[in-house]
């Protein structure tokens, strides 16, 4: 079967991981060049073998030595003009680096010059034109499919117009018996070699979907997640919050919101460094996850605020979980965390939501308790 080569326009611009974008595409360029010439060699297989059972019936007689040899040369000379264009690099200029015309051109025009230089064998070239215009499943492009099955259609359907009367096929001897054998023992394995191709492609295409799968979940974690704390970002908490706004709005489900704020946290950067606020919001950020439940929503609001989102929850309950937080986060071991002398902890304000109220209202009214919490002198949880 003439397998024309990959049908892309160069390496493609996906794949494994690489040290620099010039290396990477370098590593595809050249595994789209192996793939190419892999190809390449089934096909000059394929016509070696094709031009092998051609002399096996000159030699049984049912076939002029001229007529043969004029199909290998032809053959033998567009093998070695596409060998070169790959070798050269002259194919990478072109629109379809594959050279899926050429090929197909040399293997079709080859096949019907002898089917009407040499009747006789007729069931060969037949059963090798519908194999070369299977083909046409490699076009790079749908017209390029439909131009092959089409123009290899009306080229059978002149040549057996001109020369039907003298076909025949090669059975009546028992050379001729197994070189008919010969024919389609070939056509199979040519077919074969097509579709475990095509079953290769599906494989690598199902295994970049998924790697395309865990990058696009990798890069909606970046967008959601805030990499300091573990906790979502702001956005991603935002998102939470609007899903339970409208959870509420279709079912009257009660949920509430709470702002957290850490108590003078610029005097721990100022007085530990950076790294030492950094340790502080990092383990807050695990408390706060070890506190919520599965359906509830933790979120760095900005800074050393953070929004939570209690899904199902009356105001009572959310001041006793915001009660333990608050009781939690003063009795961590920040002597041992960060600094035998540090002491955190932490103001909440929470509001239970309204029908008809905006997120941006609701927000409001956390962040109002949370700072009258702060006016009234810190590490409480006032309820709105």
């Amino acid at each position: 079967m003439a397998h024309s080569p990959e049908k892309t326009r160069g390496p493609p611009l996906w794949g494994p991981k690489s040290s620099s974008p010039l290396a990477n595409e370098t590593q595809h360029f050249e595994r789209w060049r192996k793939r190419t010439w892999q190809l390449h060699a089934s096909v000059l297989l394929s016509h070696l073998y094709a031009f092998m059972l051609f002399l096996g019936h000159c030699w049984a007689g049912y076939v002029p030595l001229h007529a043969v040899l004029l199909y290998g040369l032809w053959i033998g000379a567009g093998m070695a003009f596409i060998t070169w264009a790959y070798a050269s690099g002259w194919s990478q200029t072109q629109s379809d680096p594959g050279l899926f015309f050429w090929h197909q051109l040399v293997s079709v025009t080859g096949v019907l010059g002898l089917l009407v230089a040499a009747p006789q064998v007729a069931f060969q070239a037949l059963v090798m034109l519908l194999v070369f215009s299977t083909d046409g499943f490699l076009a790079p492009r749908r017209t390029s499919f439909w131009m092959t099955w089409s123009c290899t259609l009306i080229a059978i359907a002149l040549a057996v117009y001109w020369v039907g009367p003298q076909m025949r096929m090669t059975t009546d001897t028992l050379i001729g018996q197994f070189l008919t054998v010969g024919v389609m023992l070939g056509a199979v394995v040519r077919c074969s070699v097509l579709v475990t191709y095509f079953r290769g492609m599906q494989y690598r295409l199902s295994a970049s979907n998924e790697k395309l799968a865990i990058a696009l979940k990798q890069i909606e974690n970046l967008v959601r997640n805030d990499d300091l704390t573990g906790l979502e970002n702001r956005r991603g908490v935002m998102d939470r919050l609007q899903q339970c706004i409208h959870a509420a709005q279709r079912r009257d489900a009660p949920f509430c919101i709470a702002m957290l704020d850490i108590d003078f946290f610029k005097q721990v950067n100022d007085r530990y460094g950076h790294e030492g606020g950094d340790q502080v919001l990092r383990a807050f950020g695990q408390l706060l996850s070890s506190q919520i439940r599965a359906a509830d929503c933790a979120g760095r609001y900005g800074g050393e605020e953070f929004l939570l989102v209690l899904c199902d929850t009356q105001l009572a309950q959310a001041g006793v979980l915001l009660e333990r937080i608050r009781e939690s986060t003063e009795a961590l071991p920040w002597t041992q965390l960060v600094h035998k002398d540090l002491r955190v902890t932490c103001t909440l304000g929470a509001t239970q939501y309204r029908q008809g109220e905006t997120a941006e209202a609701l927000i409001s009214r956390a962040d109002a308790a949370m700072y009258r919490g702060k006016a009234a002198g810190r590490n409480r949880v006032v309820l709105a």
